[in-house]
């Protein structure tokens, strides 16, 4: 079995929480769109908006994700062992 630092584990940890945070966003983002499109008489916006928008919002909540879950994983990590 391979035993992985505590760096390589935050590292990881931090990667595959904002890939998750970003992919729901970016499904709610999607949602929000073809809702709009579904109840509105006429396409409010097109596939190629859609698209766009949608590599749009995954690219802006990684690079916001990737610099917010460090924090929040310090912020557990203190706590666990300001109880310890």
């Amino acid at each position: 079995m391979v035993k992985f630092g505590s760096k390589d584990k935050r590292a990881r940890l931090v990667l595959i929480s904002s890939i998750a945070t970003s992919l729901v966003l970016m499904n709610l983002f999607l949602l929000g769109t073809l809702l709009v499109n579904m109840y509105r008489g006429e396409v409010s916006y097109t596939m190629v908006d859609i698209a766009a928008g949608s590599i749009f919002v995954l690219v802006i909540t990684m690079i916001i994700s990737l610099s917010l879950w460090p924090r929040i994983i310090d912020r557990l990590e203190s706590r666990e062992k300001k109880k310890q």
